[in-house]
């Protein structure tokens, strides 16, 4: 099976072999309990990420670097408003949504080259952190530790949650050192993967809004999911940003951002008496 990713381009002569996939890719989510996310590029995880979060599954992702990874579990949504927060999935702390990260890159650029233990290691981590997730009474809705005492577990207070613990979010291990370290991170309302405002999208368009997003289609951010002509474009579409990132207000926020990157005034020089006063008066 190949991942229909964000990015890549659906040719008219390509979209119900396409669609066929995604219902497949569906179908396998569905009628799973655990999804892992081992898959080379960034944006192929995307949809995986998308419709685990839709089937509220336990997702879990393993990322590799040459000497580090990261092992982590994604977030599920609960029926509970009184819940404790949604942890992030593997996009919340993205900017930028994913895109084509393949095409003219060399065979070392597509393929990440590691360390020859790396790849057991974070899979059994990844294994380990599933097997915590199962002996909690919440599972996939377990929150994370909240503190971690001086020789790396669980407080006490958080490990009689479980029969093995309260499983972390996400654990990055690195050879250099031989360093592991467990973090934390709540989900993103601008997530291009997991946030409402994509769930609620592809509940409503289904398989249109997956082919917008597959072919970066431009759109208006006053109407997200109606095309926008390349000609017409003076309408306000947000020109220079992926249609992930104008439905999830990325586009607009990075639009904030440059706004006020403008109106500062730099200065390459230090009024050299100024600093003498503002030292004297401090």
């Amino acid at each position: 099976m190949s991942i229909p990713m964000p990015g890549h381009s659906v040719s008219p002569s390509e979209t119900e072999a396409v669609r066929t996939t995604v219902e497949k890719l569906d179908s396998l989510v569905q009628t799973h309990d655990v999804v892992f996310l081992l898959t080379d590029s960034r944006e192929s995880r995307w949809l995986p990420t998308m419709l685990g979060t839709l089937h509220r599954k336990i997702v879990l992702c393993v990322a590799l670097g040459f000497d580090s990874f990261v092992a982590m579990r994604h977030g599920v949504y609960s029926n509970n408003d009184n819940m404790h927060s949604r942890l992030g999935c593997y996009f919340c702390n993205d900017v930028v949504a994913p895109t084509d990260s393949l095409t003219d890159r060399t065979l070392d650029q597509q393929c990440t080259v590691t360390r020859p233990g790396l790849a057991p290691i974070a899979s059994g981590t990844a294994v380990e952190l599933l097997t915590t997730i199962l002996q909690h009474p919440l599972e996939g809705l377990a929150p994370a530790p909240e503190s971690h005492n001086n020789n790396g577990g669980n407080d006490a207070a958080d490990t009689q949650q479980g029969v093995f613990g309260v499983p972390e979010h996400q654990i990055r291990g690195y050879l250099a050192g031989f360093r592991q370290h467990s973090i934390v991170g709540q989900s993103s309302d601008m997530c291009t993967a997991c946030s409402p405002k994509i769930i609620d999208a592809y509940k409503k368009h289904g398989f249109d809004f997956l082919l917008r997003a597959f072919n970066n289609t431009l759109v208006s951010e006053d109407a997200p999911h109606v095309p926008v002509s390349a000609d017409a474009n003076a309408g306000g579409a947000a020109e220079g940003y992926s249609y992930l990132e104008t439905l999830t207000g990325l586009a607009a926020l990075h639009r904030q951002t440059d706004d006020i990157m403008a109106d500062i005034e730099w200065s390459d020089t230090e009024d050299a008496d100024a600093a003498d006063d503002d030292f004297e008066a401090l």
